[in-house]
């Protein structure tokens, strides 16, 4: 929850996977289709159509990006601090294939800041990055966070020009 004189500037979500990870194991499950089709006497060609309909029909499920978030990093500023709010899941056994819903809850992380009022932006950046580095690694595996629009415009944002 931000205070008052707090400005949310950026949001990195949390993953259960790695997009590998999550690739591996929707393919293992799309094989095992294919693989129980042959099995029944369908031929190669029906069996890569029962499957693709399958495949569809779990669309967008089957989908990485949209489907296995189950929390967030949320940075804020104030107009001394810089501080990061955690929410995930407390749910550790996420399966890349299925529905059920990980509802994402306030880990209280209130401890987490750090004063900006003498540092270069470039500074700024690497103390970011340092905390973004330890929350990751309490992140229980495979979860990950997924930095990478983060890191395409972290050396871009004028961190004491969003303050004013």
């Amino acid at each position: 929850m931000l205070r008052p004189d707090e400005k949310m500037i950026y949001e990195i979500p949390i993953y259960s996977m790695l997009p590998k990870e999550f690739e591996r194991r929707w393919n293992k499950w799309k094989n095992g289709w294919y693989e129980q089709s042959i099995e029944m006497g369908h031929s190669a060609e029906s069996a890569e159509e029962t499957v693709g309909i399958i495949m569809r029909g779990r669309y967008p499920e089957n989908i990485w990006k949209y489907n296995q978030i189950v929390g967030f990093v949320e940075i804020s500023m104030s107009t001394r601090d810089i501080t990061f709010n955690v929410q995930k899941t407390l749910d550790t056994g996420i399966h890349a294939v299925g529905k059920k819903k990980h509802y994402i809850q306030d880990m209280m992380t209130n401890g987490l800041h750090f004063r900006f009022r003498n540092m270069t932006n470039e500074e700024i950046v690497a103390e970011i990055d340092a905390y973004l580095d330890s929350i990751e690694r309490e992140l229980n595996i495979p979860f990950c966070l997924y930095r990478d629009t983060y890191n395409n415009i972290k050396g871009y944002i004028d961190f004491k020009g969003i303050i004013g």
